[in-house]
């Protein structure tokens, strides 16, 4: 190749230091590194963040070459040419990437964004291709006779261009944007414009590729870094708490709207209509306020509380606008509006306030939060705190924890001689607190196990007592969730807890509800094998309500099928269903299983039930539920 030598007075070499590209490319090397590694979603505009952060390492790199070989004493023209046309081509790549990842962000459509496209790879190509032409035909860039020639670049132009083009995305589709990211994207590109033009004005070409670099790093950090959700326009949760946290604090009147759409994460992706609706909505009724996304799919937007206008009827138009455009896509929602409220200051349990409400609701309702739902909801939440605490604490003698019975009636001895452990709770603030109103948020928080131990363990002390003074007792019951079953140690942990408490394993029995979950027969199917064998029986209980599977029932050996009172009541209503019961009794009673009776409340129940093979009763005839020591009050003594 021949070598052409470098005239200062054709070209300047003190326009350029390295600096500026060396900074650009460690930054993307880092970002890259951080961006592959981190668990960020990998959709479609990942991999294109991913391309312009490529893209601009290479610039850089290839700038750093051509400097180099620009300033060798003995230049090569074949690689100085070469890396100068890398290095524009992969910057004229970053502003197609850059247009390309702006399409989520601006929700535009394929027509007015094939045109876009189209002008922005003019825009990239054309000052490549009048580079190529001015090496062959020896005008702008060129190296003749030994000597740099550079009578004029036309990149400047173009990146003026292209960020014309990209000021008339950002400033035609501001109302498809919230403001935040709205003035972020300004901010971005005019930084980068102000940097290009200080450059111009001090003959520099050193930050040629920074000026490319600032608006990638402004999408990475809004989208990646403290992601702004691309499909909806929306900020995270974690913005959502600070917001609260900010308003709370400075007493500023804050109101949720929450939102709550069937499948919202799946429809919004995949549903072009949805997404049409959910953009012309956002357009024209959300002007202020911001939009929360949440992991579940939930939508909130906040919105602050001016002292001018009419702020009820502004929030009553956007309703009204939400349920114009749910007549068109027929989308299951759920909508509650709350307000901040003294008695809250904890921010995150505004979420947990929209979700107690929304589990109260039916689909397609609109529910305003009243005084009487913040008291309700406070009530949940200090269960629900205690519980946490209990869980935490892993007391097994927790003082909170207390545990009731309910004595069982034996036909065949006329005795008491087994009984069922009922749970309650005694709680500082509340007093007794009864299993309907802590049992679900157990299970919905998942901390009912630690409650079923607590419960097995006293309920074992008391055994263990009962037997030490000579009481008769063929077992106590203890009732467990199919939630237990999913632990990894439940045989393990009850085995523990009756031999600490040295009773027999017999004195024990479980009571289960039967699942649908094939997975948890299959658990319960395996923790009855291993428990059974070491003599605790097994109660199958609320036979009669919802779901009964045969085959299921047959397949693990239940010891007593637990005849829910809803059987009883449909028993005593005809001829038909007496037969049906009863067939059900005598069917259990012939294979072996003893059948008990639960509701039991009159002389006339019980006659019923003598009549329909069972063995066992209970019910408020016998005994409502008292503290598990005052059983002894039912029990004999063996002589």
């Amino acid at each position: 190749m021949s070598t052409a030598e470098f005239n200062p007075k054709i070209l300047n070499p003190n326009d350029y230091t390295p600096v500026g590209d060396i900074m650009v490319l460690s930054l993307c090397i880092v970002v890259g590194v951080v961006l592959i590694l981190n668990k960020v979603h990998k959709n479609n505009s990942y991999k294109i963040m991913l391309a312009m952060i490529g893209a601009l390492i290479l610039a850089a790199a290839s700038s750093l070459f051509y400097r180099i070989f620009m300033g060798a004493e003995h230049i090569n023209v074949g690689l100085l040419y070469f890396f100068r046309i890398m290095n524009h081509s992969f910057l004229s790549l970053v502003q197609f990437t850059y247009v390309l990842y702006l399409r989520e962000p601006l929700w535009m459509k394929n027509e007015g964004y094939k045109r876009f496209i189209a002008a922005i790879t003019i825009i990239a190509a054309a000052p490549i291709i009048i580079d190529i032409l001015g090496i062959v035909f020896r005008f702008g860039f060129y190296v003749s006779d030994g000597v740099i020639h550079s009578d004029f670049t036309v990149y400047p132009f173009a990146y003026m261009a292209f960020e014309l083009v990209i000021f008339y995305l950002i400033i035609r589709y501001r109302s498809r944007i919230i403001r935040q990211i709205f003035i972020c994207l300004v901010s971005v590109n005019a930084l980068s414009l102000i940097l290009t033009a200080m450059q111009g004005m001090f003959n520099q070409s050193s930050f040629n590729t920074f000026v490319y670099f600032i608006p990638a790093v402004g999408l990475l950090f809004m989208f990646h870094s403290n992601p702004y959700d691309q499909e909806t326009g929306a900020a995270n949760d974690n913005f959502f708490v600070q917001e609260l946290s900010n308003c709370i604090e400075k007493k500023i009147q804050l109101v949720m709207i929450g939102c709550v759409i069937s499948d919202f994460n799946t429809n919004i992706k995949n549903s072009r209509g949805l997404k049409s609706e959910f953009h012309q909505f956002f357009k024209q009724n959300i002007k202020r306020g911001v939009l929360y996304r949440f992991s579940s799919g939930k939508l909130v937007l906040t919105l602050k509380k001016g002292k001018k206008g009419n702020f009820d009827r502004a929030v009553g138009k956007m309703l009204d606008a939400f349920y114009s455009r749910h007549e068109q896509v027929g989308i299951d929602y759920k909508l509650i509006v709350a307000e901040i409220v003294p008695e809250i200051t904890n921010p995150s349990e505004y979420i947990r306030l929209l979700e107690f409400i929304e589990s109260e609701m039916q689909n397609n309702e609109t529910h305003r939060v009243t005084e009487g739902d913040i008291r309700r909801f406070l009530s949940t939440n200090y269960i629900l705190s205690e519980l946490e605490d209990i869980t935490k604490k892993r007391d097994l003698d927790d003082e909170r924890v207390l545990v009731y019975c309910q004595p069982v009636f034996n036909i065949i001895t006329g005795t008491y001689d087994t009984a069922e452990a009922l749970m309650r709770l005694k709680l500082p603030e509340t007093g007794l607190v009864f299993p309907d109103k802590f049992i679900p948020i157990a299970e919905k928080y998942g901390l009912i196990h630690q409650l079923s131990l607590t419960i097995l363990n006293k309920t074992c002390r008391e055994i263990h007592d009962l037997i030490a003074e000579g009481y008769i007792l063929n077992r106590i019951s203890v009732n467990f969730s199919t939630l237990d079953l999913r632990q990894e140690y439940f045989s393990e942990e009850v085995q523990d807890i009756i031999i600490r408490n040295d009773i027999p394993y017999e004195k024990i029995a479980i009571e289960m509800t039967e699942s649908r979950s094939e997975l948890e027969f299959n658990r319960l199917k395996a923790q009855v094998t291993d428990l059974q064998g070491l003599g605790i029986k097994f109660y199958l209980d609320d036979f009669g309500t919802g779901y009964s599977n045969f085959e299921r029932i047959m397949e693990i050996p239940f010891d007593i099928i637990k005849f829910d009172r809803s059987l009883l009541i449909e028993s005593v209503k005809n001829d038909a269903s007496k037969y049906m019961v009863s067939t059900f009794a005598s069917m259990f009673n012939d294979l072996n299983y003893s059948v008990l009776f639960e509701g039991v409340e009159d002389e006339r129940d019980e006659e019923h039930c003598r009549n329909m093979c069972a063995k066992y009763l209970q019910g408020y005839k016998y005994s409502k539920p008292i503290p598990i020591g005052d059983l002894r009050g039912f029990l004999q003594k063996a002589v």
